[in-house]
């Protein structure tokens, strides 16, 4: 279980229990950070932490901030200057930049809960925008601390108090999905000005894994550590599956390949691996999954294999478009040296992983840049009369 997944079940435990806590999360950085805007740390009355906001520099000062946030309630966005020059008051990291972490306690009765928001987009597979009001002033001071969720087609779950600043807000979330990237945006409106984190928020992988054998159980722990949901897909009954791998988060008895397609739901999102070690059976899972719109399809064996496998497909009559081969990865997985089953389920999910993202896996330490992006900043204005409240 990853670290997103675990603070959700954290969250909805202590809210079935009616215990407030605090949650951190980082809204904006400037310069270097160990961690991006969205990552976020769960703190309870006593002080337990759960997450991750920075190498392990600012959780202990985050953690006795919140005690305060839980005894006064009021939502605040605290700012740390980690100066790679200074080992003492800047918290000893050496990244040098500027973290400011918002703070509030939850549940709360004038917004939404971020993390259910969250939960909206991963229950709903949608991708989603979570907007965090950070910062605000004047006739926008209401809206500090707030949030609101906006889905594919302008649909919102909560509330900022403000319905000018929210239709900005859908305007510009509407971005943030298409280019597929967090933005920090300034609006202003009339004098008043809010700072306002748009979170893309997009669902976990869906890994299909066609197999039973015993290398198909390192996969699925792995996946499972990342918080992927996994489906194991094979030719033995559901409950055999389930005792054999259950780590996995769905099982499935498929008896014919060849009715793959029948009820399958594929996304951006989704990856398949074909690892039956059967010629026939992977043969005719490649001629099916190749059709659809799986952004990754993966073969294990080596190359001619799979070339064996297409050539025998394409005798049967099956073709196959330029744009579907260039989505089989065969043989599956980076260049990492691996041997063991463990090794070699690692060098699988670490190609996925880049796929999903567009990156190349290629060694840091090659790149000239910086690791990540830069969090896109904007600013908008808008006249305070052409933009109602309420």
């Amino acid at each position: 279980m990853n670290e997103r997944a675990q603070i959700l079940d954290q969250a909805a435990r202590l809210r079935e229990d009616g215990t407030p806590f605090a949650l951190a999360t980082i809204v904006k950085i400037e310069g270097s950070a160990y961690r991006r805007p969205g990552a976020r740390m769960l703190i309870t009355g006593d002080g337990t932490a759960l997450g991750t906001i920075s190498g392990g520099c600012l959780e202990g000062e985050v953690s006795q901030q919140a005690q305060q946030t839980l005894e006064h309630g009021r939502p605040e966005t605290l700012v740390f200057e980690i100066d790679e020059d200074d080992p003492f008051l800047g918290f000893g990291s050496g990244c040098g930049g500027t973290v400011y972490v918002h703070l509030e306690r939850l549940p709360r009765p004038d917004t939404a809960d971020p993390l259910l928001l969250i939960e909206d987009c991963l229950a709903s597979r949608e991708p989603g925008v979570v907007a965090t009001v950070f910062d605000a002033d004047g006739a926008l001071s209401g809206t500090l601390g707030r949030h609101l969720r906006v889905g594919p087609v302008r649909s919102t779950r909560g509330a900022l108090g403000h319905a000018g600043l929210e239709a900005l807000i859908q305007d510009d979330a509407a971005d943030v999905m298409e280019a597929r990237r967090s933005r920090i945006v300034t609006y202003t409106v009339g004098e008043a000005t809010a700072e306002v984190l748009l979170e893309w928020v997009r669902p976990p992988v869906r890994l299909l894994v066609f197999g039973s054998g015993p290398d198909v159980g390192p996969v699925v722990r792995q996946a499972r550590l990342l918080g992927w949901h996994v489906t194991v897909i094979g030719n033995a009954a559901t409950g055999k599956l389930a005792m054999r791998f259950p780590e996995a988060s769905e099982h499935t008895f498929l008896m014919h390949p060849d009715d793959v397609l029948d009820g399958l739901v594929v996304d951006a999102r989704t990856a398949a691996i074909v690892m039956n070690h059967n010629l026939v059976r992977d043969q005719a899972l490649l001629g099916q999954l190749l059709t659809t719109a799986l952004p990754y399809v993966g073969a294990l064996g080596p190359r001619r294999r799979t070339d064996r496998m297409l050539d025998a497909l394409r005798d049967d009559g099956a073709t196959f478009s330029t744009e579907a081969l260039s989505k089989l990865y065969a043989p599956v997985g980076l260049d990492l040296g691996a041997e063991t089953p463990e090794e070699i389920a690692l060098s699988i999910l670490a190609e996925v992983q880049a796929v999903l993202h567009g990156r190349d896996g290629q060694m840091l330490r090659e790149q000239s840049g910086p690791i990540h992006k830069a969090v896109p900043t904007d600013a908008h204005e808008a006249p305070a009369q052409a933009l109602p409240s309420r």
